[in-house]
């Protein structure tokens, strides 16, 4: 799914959702529990595709003088970096929505 968008739009979106999918059966299953706010895994999974974005956006600027601007042998090669960055964190968003909130220890 998330190859569509090194040619075409979207690929990101409809990706990081069939793993968020996945992810709820497994946890529906009994298989997995569900993601901690807290765990460092989560949070850069969050932060990933945003932030390679960010930084294949910002190196067109050294490559081909613009922002996302690179030569059309590194276009597709870097369009699916991002896309599998952003794959990912949607994915990690949908699951941790999915979630909800943490719980809170109650004080007794």
């Amino acid at each position: 799914m998330a190859w569509v968008g090194t040619d075409a739009p979207g690929g990101k979106f409809q990706g990081g959702t069939i793993l968020a999918a996945m992810w709820v059966v497994a946890w529906a299953a009994g298989l997995v529990q569900a993601p901690s706010v807290a765990d460092r895994r989560v949070r850069l999974m969050l932060v990933a595709g945003p932030l390679v974005f960010v930084l294949v956006g910002l190196a067109g600027f050294g490559i081909a003088d613009g922002f996302l601007a690179y030569p059309p042998a590194l276009a597709k090669p870097l369009i699916l970096v991002i896309e599998a960055a952003m794959t990912l964190s949607v994915a990690a968003a949908l699951a941790l929505l999915i979630a909800g909130p943490p719980e809170h220890p109650r004080n007794a």
